[in-house]
């Protein structure tokens, strides 16, 4: 490959990861092409970004970036997953198909300048996604709201109960 093409390409990579809190680099060695597609889809389908470059490609563009400790993972046949909503998306596809298909393997991921190799991708992956986390907020917002009208319930409730035992006991008595 043309040193051109390799500056290149670097640069607009570098444009498109320059910002992003998270990556992950794969190694996919002996992938057939069926699974190579089917690892392609499943990031697409979680709306993560996957793409294949050299090493040296690699390297070039996260150089002198908060990525850039993950250089010394960049051997061998790499794959490059990212995703700029959610920085855990792609560590959980990535682990998703490795449980189903060992020639896959997750190499290392970086998260805002700190380098996470193999299994500790896995905290990565168990990061919840950005609909998770408005979920569980919107559930902090509502469980006030909730007990309040509980405890409002209460006393009527319970006086009524005292009522209807008054009730049955002088029922029970006549």
């Amino acid at each position: 490959m043309e040193k051109s093409i390799k500056y290149a390409q670097s640069a607009a990579l570098r444009e498109e990861v320059e910002d992003l809190t998270a990556l992950v680099v794969v190694e996919y060695d002996r992938l057939t092409v069926a699974e190579a597609e089917e690892l392609r889809g499943q990031f697409r389908d979680a709306g993560c970004t996957y793409r294949v470059y050299k090493n040296s490609v690699i390297r070039y563009a996260i150089a002198g970036t908060s990525h850039e400790p993950l250089s010394p993972f960049l051997k061998g046949v790499s794959g490059l997953a990212y995703n700029a909503d959610d920085p855990g998306a792609p560590a959980r596809v990535a682990r998703d198909f490795a449980k189903k298909n060992d020639k896959l393997r997750l190499k290392a991921g970086v998260v805002e300048g700190e380098v996470l190799e193999g299994e500790a991708c896995n905290k990565l992956a168990d990061m919840p996604g950005p609909r998770e986390i408005k979920a569980k907020l919107l559930m902090l917002f509502k469980t006030p709201a909730t007990r309040m009208v509980q405890v409002m319930q209460a006393a009527p409730r319970d006086f009524l109960r005292v009522l209807n035992a008054k009730k049955k006991k002088d029922e029970e008595a006549a």
